[in-house]
């Protein structure tokens, strides 16, 4: 008689198995990576668009993002409390990622100086990336 016994087919499966588990864990790993540098992108390009904003002086005011702990929110006015709200735009982070650091900053007409400088931090579970705001307005990350 041909066929497999019953050994044979539990050591196929668990070797199939543990292939796919493997997988799954580099797949997560990946995805978290990913999410990371994607968070990482969007919040230096809202940094640059609101920065922008108010070196090109739109609408006459000064422009800046507030950093909340599951959004940004780019507003229009002196600082975030006694913003116009009508003009917010509200973009929500990715929940696996935290945020710590600058809460508020919001850039001068014309010559796009930050009101605050220092490092914002993001972060998973594994690793975590500084984007640094300098005197001047620069944006290092």
């Amino acid at each position: 008689m041909k066929g497999f016994t019953i050994i044979e087919f539990l050591i196929s499966v668990a070797i199939i198995f543990s292939i796919g588990a493997l997988g799954l864990f580099i797949s997560l790993d990946f995805y978290k990576s990913s999410s990371l540098d994607s968070e990482r992108q969007t919040a230096i390009s809202l940094l640059q668009k609101v920065r922008n904003l108010s070196m090109t002086n739109t609408d006459e005011a000064k422009h800046g993002i507030y950093f909340d702990a599951d959004k940004y929110t780019i507003f229009q006015g002196e600082n975030y409390s006694s913003r116009n709200s009508a003009y917010d735009e509200t973009i929500y982070i990715n929940p696996i990622i935290t945020k710590s650091g600058l809460q508020e900053i919001v850039f001068e007409q014309l010559t796009g100086k930050p009101s605050a400088v220092g490092n914002i931090v993001l972060s998973n579970q594994t690793r975590s990336i500084t984007i640094s705001i300098e005197n001047e307005g620069k944006i290092n990350w």
